[in-house]
């Protein structure tokens, strides 16, 4: 587990920034479904579920390809 979350750990380098720029940029799914629901709580869990769903992808493509070398 502790290999998993590696990546993320250390200084923040070119890599984890783009993640973090893609993560970020949830925000504008995030307000055009904020619109119909009308909720903000709701707005809240898309833009987390959205960038966990980024940074968990970038985890698991950075363990499998370290585990491939």
């Amino acid at each position: 587990m502790t290999k998993f979350f590696e990546p993320l750990k250390g200084k923040m380098n070119k890599n984890t920034r783009i993640v973090n720029i893609i993560g970020s940029l949830g925000i504008f799914p995030t307000v055009m479904l904020g619109r119909e629901l009308g909720s903000i709580w709701a707005c809240f869990g898309v833009l987390l579920l959205w960038w966990l769903i980024v940074v968990f992808t970038y985890l698991t493509y950075c363990f499998y390809k370290n585990k491939s070398l």
